[in-house]
């Protein structure tokens, strides 16, 4: 019998600019590795503020090493897009393993997390890396 072996969990930026950031993912987003992954994206996010200032428009996340995604991870990805739509970041979830296209439609968020921001009304919630917290633990 084989033994499940779990690919490490990382978060990597792939490429930036000062408007758009390509970040994949990999290994299993669930409850072991949510928090990692809302901690690595506050991260990232602000590190792209301080460096370009309030200028990302497009957030493309790639799940195409994404092996697992439970409701957790769900919670941590509603979370980052409730926080890059008050930056009026949009998020482009691609390269979606089947898995997650199913977990996406039947919850029925998949319109809702890749709606435009937008853009032209500014929100009452601070921008990223402004005056936020990193997401709790």
């Amino acid at each position: 019998m084989t033994r499940y072996q779990p690919t490490e969990f990382s978060v990597t930026v792939r490429a930036a600019d000062a408007r758009t950031l390509r970040v994949a993912v990999r290994g299993d987003l669930d409850y072991d590795t949510s928090d990692d992954f809302a901690l690595a994206m506050y991260d990232t996010l602000h590190a792209h503020a301080e460096e370009h200032g309030p200028t990302l428009r497009d957030l493309h996340l790639d799940w195409a090493e994404l092996n697992a995604f439970d409701s957790s991870g769900l919670s941590a990805l509603l979370g980052l897009r409730r926080r890059a739509h008050s930056a009026g970041i949009s998020l482009h979830l691609d390269r979606r393993p089947e898995f997650l296209v199913r977990m996406l439609q039947v919850t029925g968020i998949a319109d809702h997390l890749t709606q435009p921001a937008n853009r032209g009304v500014p929100s009452s919630s601070p921008a990223i890396g402004e005056g936020e917290s990193a997401p709790m633990s």
